[in-house]
């Protein structure tokens, strides 16, 4: 079932029906059938009256709301996850220090081993020395982290470390020399390649926090990332190793020119839509923004990422990207109650 994005800024959503419509004004811009509904993702300004929220609740239509500049602001939810002994299980597995250090060594095991399958696709085309040497460094780490248990102090030492040695060859990824890269920010992104990274995580943070609730663990309980007030770590935790899908999907779109210099807005002021994070300290402008033709460019083509297929030997077959975060939602859940150890998703 498909995930459906309605960014139309000023538009509205109403139900008729079986029904969800999607009106500009008095034009009608698209309809969908609620039973083909899986997820509803509204971002910025868009209305949607009382019927459809009561039809969105009814049927448990995962409902999301960002915000125009792609911040998560909040979610429709009926009810919670009803497994209350998983949670009380969730709770007493993460108190453990040594339980949590062997699934933070995983989930940075898997997202090192991601994030060298990207950088090997890349090589097939581009033997710049700018990839090699990130590769070569980074498999070293990988092979330490496999051969030996790490503490918690070090594991997240090497995932920053490993982090910034990946990003490094970004320049070298990115063919549109419009495009400048000097390492990751965020809080604000203050770049146009790093607006486009924090949306495409946010995206991806979404479906995997959708994959965590509908399982029912503890979306802010986790292992790698400290509890913080409002911080939803296990979500954190479970995204790492799909993070260099997105960088792919990324720089793909910039390369393949889908996505233009003309897409962004630059030093905006800020606006009810606007947050603390999207804004700098110095300007107290908005750095750099994508406008709504580059924003459905990008949630489209990250729709059709999630719902690519990949192929997994256990469970074997070929899985989509949004079955795949429930699968993996599901062996934690597995570690957590001892019957199975977790492995993080392997990009082939």
């Amino acid at each position: 079932m498909p995930v459906v994005y309605v960014a139309d800024q000023g538009c509205s959503i109403s139900k008729k029906g079986d029904r969800l419509y999607v009106y500009k004004g008095i034009n009608l811009l698209r309809w969908f059938h609620t039973k083909d509904i899986s997820q509803l993702i509204v971002v910025g300004n868009v209305a949607i009256s009382s019927p459809a929220l009561t039809y969105l609740l009814k049927h448990k239509i995962d409902t999301v709301f960002l915000s125009y500049y792609g911040k998560y602001k909040g979610r429709l939810v009926g009810e919670f996850g009803k497994n209350v002994e998983l949670r009380v299980n969730q709770y007493h597995y993460f108190s453990d220090i040594a339980n949590r250090e062997q699934l933070a060594s995983a989930y940075v095991a898997g997202k090192i081993q991601n994030m060298q399958t990207h950088l090997q696709k890349r090589l097939k085309r581009n033997k710049h020395p700018l990839l090699w040497a990130p590769y070569l460094q980074n498999q070293a780490i990988l092979e330490k982290i496999r051969a030996t248990y790490i503490s918690m102090q070090v594991i997240r030492g090497y995932e920053g470390i490993t982090a910034k040695n990946y990003f490094s060859a970004f320049p070298a990824m990115i063919f549109q020399t419009e495009f400048k890269f000097s390492g990751r920010n965020r809080r604000p992104p203050k770049d146009e390649v790093n607006a486009l990274l924090s949306l495409g995580y946010t995206l991806l943070m979404n479906q995997v926090m959708a994959a965590a609730n509908i399982v029912g663990l503890d979306p802010f309980i986790g292992a790698l990332h400290d509890l913080s007030y409002g911080r939803q770590s296990l979500v954190l935790d479970l995204m790492e190793e799909f993070r260099p899908l997105v960088d792919n999907l990324v720089i793909s779109l910039i390369n393949r020119k889908e996505i233009r210099m003309e897409h962004f807005a630059y030093n905006l002021i800020p606006d009810e839509e606007s947050t603390a994070e999207d804004i700098d300290a110095d300007t107290k402008l908005l750095p750099v923004s994508l406008k709504p033709d580059g924003m459905k460019i990008l949630i489209t083509s990250f729709a059709k990422l999630v719902n690519s297929r990949f192929t997994l030997k256990n469970p074997e077959g070929d899985w989509t990207l949004r079955d795949i975060f429930e699968l993996q939602a599901r062996r934690l859940v597995k570690q957590i109650q001892g019957s199975d150890q977790y492995a993080p998703f392997m990009w082939n």
